[in-house]
């Protein structure tokens, strides 16, 4: 067995185990009851700060099919703050220099990384069983069986994929604050308090940010928004900025 073979095997087995490590001190503490809470809770706000689902029956099978997808996007900055949680849990009890020690920054920051787009996966998926399966009982039996059907759940990609890149967003922004509070307001309040308002009042400017990029993935049904492979393309200009400064700045610290 070749030399570059050999590396790239023992690479893959430290990344592995990286992995492991990251996902069993995420699920380890109880914590991550209340992330995976939070995924089913924000939707629910949302969803009641407009109405819905009591306007269900003002709407069409179709529009509230809709609805129902483009509140279930909102699980997106759950993800984000459970992707900074991997870097901000560490650094508020005083554990990251540790692992970054034993480890090395390259494979703490890959394995942290990976583990970012697991849980983003995950809280996902964790958000549209729980919320939808609560908020299907209230709506009318037409309209569930339009949200049951195959044709309805051919949008939930583009939701997980929203949540999974907002979670590797979040990573990076852990890693450039690393403050829990200060990230904690960063990740869950602005994309709620302002970049949300913004989508209503101004999606050609919001579609550029980062929350108006990753509803452009979900297919969020606001006028002036980007398609979805635009709008992943912008994703993924923000999520390499933000990898960038999160290098730069974890390499100018001391640990």
């Amino acid at each position: 067995m070749s030399t570059d073979l050999v590396a790239t095997r023992d690479a893959l087995d430290l990344l592995t185990t990286g992995l492991r490590s990251e996902l069993l001190r995420y699920f380890s503490g109880y914590s991550v009851v209340g992330i995976l809470a939070f995924s089913a809770l924000v939707p629910w706000f949302v969803a009641n700060f407009l109405g819905w689902p009591g306007n269900s029956g003002e709407l069409s099978a179709a529009q509230n099919v809709q609805a129902f997808w483009a509140l279930a996007a909102s699980i997106a900055p759950v993800a984000t703050f459970a992707g900074s949680y991997l870097v901000t849990r560490e650094s508020y009890y005083g554990t990251l220099r540790r692992s970054i020690v034993m480890s090395g920054l390259q494979q703490v920051m890959g394995a942290k990384y990976l583990a970012a787009l697991v849980i983003g996966l995950a809280t996902a998926i964790t958000g549209v069983v729980v919320w939808g399966g609560t908020v299907a009982f209230s709506l009318p039996p037409e309209v569930r069986a339009a949200l049951l059907s195959a044709e309805s759940w051919q949008q939930l990609p583009g939701v997980v994929m929203a949540s999974a890149l907002a979670s590797i967003w979040g990573c990076s922004l852990g890693w450039i604050i690393r403050h829990y509070y200060a990230t904690t307001i960063l990740t869950l309040l602005i994309p709620l308090a302002v970049e949300l308002p913004l989508l209503l009042t101004n999606s050609e400017l919001a579609r550029w940010l980062p929350s108006g990029a990753l509803a452009g993935i979900a297919s969020l049904p606001f006028e002036g928004l980007l398609e979805p492979v635009p709008a992943f393309l912008v994703s993924c200009g923000w999520l390499l900025v933000a990898g960038v400064v999160a290098v730069w700045t974890v390499k100018g610290r001391e640990f």
